[in-house]
């Protein structure tokens, strides 16, 4: 039985020592290839597929087309399918090329340069826009309908009328500290 490797991930040798040697190469594959993943969240699984197929650059034992293609599977239900973030990736891409447009400008005192790599941060991180107020005209608080039917409140159970009295006697008994099978016990600090 294959042992679920995810627990493990990144963890140091002592915390993974009780895997076999099988399941440290499949822990290695996976932070590898992660890694990769999230250094490029564009990256094509049949590059990663690839990568593993060549040992993950001779880091670990090379695996077969469909052992590569399961380990894609498991990865990306681990990172998540990481191209549906694409246009904030794609934004992020904009903005740090900006800033080194800008620092290659200032660089060469091209002032120029610098305004247009400045006009395009300001786009992209929308500081030429005035901040959105919040609309609270639309945000709406619950709304609540009272109600005496006991059967809308999962779990609870209407007490039949004909003990009801018997039940409120008994309870206030109870509070009082007059119920015969009260008991109490006195609590410690212990």
């Amino acid at each position: 039985m294959r042992r679920d490797v995810t627990q493990f991930l990144f963890k140091d040798a002592k915390a993974c020592s009780v895997l076999t040697a099988t399941e440290l190469q499949l822990k290695r594959r996976y932070e590898l290839c992660i890694t990769r993943k999230m250094d490029n969240p564009l990256i094509p699984d049949k590059e990663i597929v690839d990568f593993l197929m060549n040992g993950c650059n001779g880091l670990v034992e090379p695996v077969g087309k469909s052992q590569a293609y399961r380990d894609v599977a498991a990865i990306t239900k681990i990172t998540g399918n990481i191209n549906l973030a694409g246009k904030n990736w794609y934004r992020h891409l904009i903005i740090e090329g900006a800033k080194e447009i800008y620092a290659m400008a200032m660089r060469k005192e091209d002032t120029k340069g610098a305004a247009a790599a400045l006009d395009k941060l300001g786009k992209y991180t929308r500081c030429d826009k005035d901040d959105e107020a919040m609309d609270w005209s639309e945000m709406l608080p619950p709304i609540f309908e009272p109600s005496d039917d006991l059967t809308l409140i999962e779990g609870m159970k209407a007490i039949p009328t004909d003990e009801l009295e018997a039940r409120r006697k008994h309870l206030r008994e109870l509070f009082l500290g007059k119920a015969e099978d009260a008991h109490f016990e006195e609590v410690t600090d212990d």
